[in-house]
């Protein structure tokens, strides 16, 4: 871990985040390569330890510039960090409207962003022999089965009543690979 990223993660969380606001997410810091990826996991892993909104904020905020500047493999990986970590987030404090962290409908949206086949389409590909598909297609059926895996965390939140859709996805996820 860098001298640098191993002292901001030393600092209190406040001032962690002012040294935050201060900087331009992805780029280098005072003219040196900065770990951003590791800073987001770290703040991640602590707002799970530490059962921190703030330092889910900061993980979230990484993250999210992170996928802006990212190819597409990587930016579904960074926003599927991003999301395990806002729905375990809302399992711990519950769910609230318009927060930020804890709005369920933001992983909705960002599923119904991601499912770009539809569900039939899914059903029937995902009955085929799988060792007979393109290996795109398995990626973008594990793509949508890991995504799914976030939102069946909300199911106590009640969001899947909201959003019957939901309902059938994660029925078909144990059958996609």
């Amino acid at each position: 871990m860098t001298t640098l990223l191993q002292t901001v993660l030393s600092w209190p969380l406040q001032q962690a985040a002012a040294w935050l606001d201060g900087l331009a997410i992805g780029e280098p810091v005072e003219g040196e390569y900065f770990n951003w990826e590791l800073l987001a996991f770290t703040a991640a892993a602590r707002a799970h330890e530490e059962r921190s909104l703030l330092w889910a904020r900061i993980a979230l905020r990484v993250y999210g510039v992170l996928a802006e500047r990212a190819s597409a493999r990587e930016r579904h990986s960074f926003m599927l960090s991003a999301m395990n970590l806002r729905a375990s987030m809302i399992c711990e404090f519950g769910a609230r409207e318009g927060d930020d962290v804890l709005d369920p409908e933001s992983i909705v949206a960002w599923f119904q962003r991601f499912a770009t086949m539809s569900i039939e389409e899914a059903a029937r590909v995902s009955s085929e022999d799988l060792r007979t598909l393109p290996m795109e297609m398995l990626r973008k059926l594990r793509d949508i089965k890991n995504a799914l895996n976030v939102v069946a965390l909300l199911s106590e939140t009640g969001v899947v009543q909201k959003h019957p859709e939901l309902e059938s996805w994660l029925q078909l996820r144990p059958r996609l690979p």
